[in-house]
């Protein structure tokens, strides 16, 4: 079945607080929220025009100035992406010599094929487990590009073996960067690690169960950004457990204690629990650690 944005929205007044509450909550330590800052510059860089429409051997930088550390680092493209598939899947593959990293970066919705891979909200079979299902348009952003990313990928981990795989995203590339993690580590990298800012759900409970058993996933959201409360819980999606949950306003600086991580594919005690997706809370989705989308270029177009 497919659902429109409208039958989207108006259902999730029907989810209510019928679900359980999980109590259970940390905060970050300070060495954690260095980290945090650090890999969401990476996928700031991701909207830039500079870095997913690149050549090989580019320096990373942001003209809207969001990933200083970044551009202060001594890192390279070794492979863009952009403009090729249907679903307009964008991002880089960069290598990182100052942090001995890997990064594998993907670009949050600007063009109309985005939007349109945005609100597909079919179900498809990844094949990654018994009984998970993914979000297809997501699936599908990752499948398009994964071949030639995979052939790119295994050539540079052989050379920086011992370079940690860290793959990021905001808002729609945080979605395909997390199954992306997930398929990835299956297939040789079982220890990749996710950064994913502001991610939609992806997942039915099976496939969102797997990935949260794997390693190192670290999915933030921001007060009441829409983005993460969809697609609806009403229509079978979960969250990747934890929940880093953001606490600041937008446009502040976000300390170690504006952070709570919380369990559980629901948790009403973070962003799910602000109410329904409204289109007044975008200003929310733009803003984690730095205004991750700055670099996006005006308009809407069905090609970039």
């Amino acid at each position: 079945m497919r659902f429109s944005l409208l039958t989207v929205l108006s259902a999730g007044a029907a989810i209510g607080h019928a679900l359980p509450r999980n109590l259970k909550a940390r905060e970050v330590s300070t060495d954690e929220l260095s980290q945090f800052k650090f890999w969401a510059q990476y996928a700031a860089a991701s909207y830039c025009n500079e870095n997913y429409a690149s050549k090989p051997g580019h320096k990373i930088t942001c003209s809207a100035g969001n990933c200083p550390q970044v551009e202060q680092a001594d890192t390279s493209i070794v492979y863009d992406f952009s403009n090729t598939t249907s679903t307009d899947t964008a991002g880089y593959l960069a290598l990182d010599n100052t942090n001995n990293a890997i990064v594998l970066a993907f670009r949050g919705s600007y063009s109309v094929r985005n939007w349109i891979s945005d609100v597909e909200f079919f179900y498809t079979d990844p094949k990654l487990c018994d009984g998970c299902s993914a979000e297809l348009g997501f699936w599908s952003s990752w499948t398009n590009v994964r071949d030639s990313i995979s052939g790119v990928l295994n050539d540079t981990v052989a050379q920086h073996s011992d370079y940690d795989l860290v793959i990021v995203g905001h808002s729609l590339g945080a979605g395909v960067a997390t199954l992306a993690a997930a398929d990835l580590r299956g297939k040789g990298y079982p220890s990749a690690k996710l950064y994913a800012y502001a991610s939609p759900r992806v997942a039915n409970p099976a496939l969102a169960k797997y990935i949260t058993a794997q390693p190192n996933n670290y999915r933030f959201t921001h007060i009441n950004d829409p983005v993460p409360k969809l697609p609806l819980i009403a229509m079978g999606y979960v969250h990747v457990s934890p929940e880093y949950y953001i606490t600041s306003p937008n446009n502040a600086t976000v300390s170690a204690s504006d952070i709570k991580v919380l369990e559980g594919d629901i948790n009403w005690n973070g962003n799910t629990g602000t109410g329904v997706p409204g289109l007044g809370d975008f200003p929310a989705h733009h803003w984690y650690f730095e205004e991750t989308d700055g670099c996006k270029g005006p308009g809407l177009p069905f090609r970039v």
